[in-house]
């Protein structure tokens, strides 16, 4: 008895190992994206200046990013 291809999918997005690898990689990537586009605010101390969702989305767009390449990878490389 097979999985529904949306059970496959879910399994493999949300298996630990690759929410840690995606999680490390928002943190590493978002930061140094986050230091590109808005330096200044964070070197001047200017915290107020900051923009919150540009923030946020710079941070959330690796993590996707990292979860949709693991997912493909796993579901490409796995028996149905």
């Amino acid at each position: 008895m097979g999985y529904s291809k949306e059970n496959r999918v879910l399994t493999a997005a949300l298996d630990p190992s690759s929410l840690l690898v995606a999680a490390k990689m928002g943190l590493v990537v978002g930061t140094i994206l986050n230091c590109i586009n808005q330096g200044e605010c964070m070197v001047n101390m200017e915290f107020e200046k900051l923009e919150v969702g540009k923030l946020l989305i710079t941070y959330t767009v690796p993590i996707f990013v990292s979860l949709y390449t693991s997912t493909i990878f796993k579901l490409r490389n796995s028996k149905p």
